[in-house]
């Protein structure tokens, strides 16, 4: 085997339902979208293309926990598990981080993302299909992907700005590997997509790709 050849990186944690959304500026009126593809992949570049604007959003969040939650302006109260330090620690990790470029968004991602939020709507979590596919399989029912891959899964989101929120401050994962998939410099090509779900009310998949060929239709 060529010793060139890059092998994927799966990140199999799932972020269940923690943060809600922050409107400000311009983004207040992008959030009619919800989490759409679109509003999705935008909200990421912002955080990659403007990380200590991103920093502002996660720091409103500060005087607004107590008690082991935190209520976000016009969101519903979510539990924390590491409380204070994760917020913190979100703050310092953009003030510190480069700019990044941004993500270009991909149709057949997009459509990858579409089928596992299909399949649960039942009720059902994880990255694991319910016909045994991996995020890597699904991606490559609509295109061919290369070099490394990821995916983040959202539950109980009702707008773009909190999904990116909840997955950049990453609490109750010391890694942050869902933060880690939207900093990724070796990421250039991304596809969201949200659906209805019985458990959380909704779920948001997002895959991440270092590079895509979309099949032609």
């Amino acid at each position: 085997m060529s010793p060139s050849v890059k092998f994927p990186i799966e990140i199999r944690l799932v972020q269940l339902g923690l943060f809600c959304a922050l409107a400000t500026g311009s983004a207040a009126a992008r959030q009619d979208e919800g989490v759409s593809a679109s509003a999705i992949i935008r909200e990421m570049n912002l955080a990659r293309q403007n990380p200590a604007l991103y920093a502002t959003y996660v720091e409103e969040l500060r005087p607004r926990y107590d008690s082991g939650s935190v209520v976000p302006p016009g969101g519903t109260k979510w539990r924390m598990k590491e409380g204070l330090s994760a917020i913190d620690e979100a703050v310092r990790f953009l003030r510190a981080a480069p700019p990044e470029r941004s993500l270009t968004l991909s149709p057949g991602m997009c459509r990858a993302a579409s089928d596992h939020c299909a399949d649960q709507a039942g009720g059902r979590t994880g990255h694991g299909g319910s016909d045994r596919s991996t995020p890597s399989n699904r991606l490559s029912r609509y295109g061919i992907w290369t070099g490394l891959w990821g995916e983040n899964i959202a539950y109980g989101k009702t707008t773009a700005r909190e999904v990116v929120l909840t997955l950049i401050i990453d609490d109750g994962h010391p890694a942050r590997p869902h933060r880690k998939n939207i900093f990724n410099p070796s990421f250039n090509f991304a596809g969201a997509a949200s659906g209805p779900h019985s458990g959380y009310g909704n779920v948001c998949t997002i895959d991440f790709a270092n590079s895509y060929i979309e099949r032609a239709k």
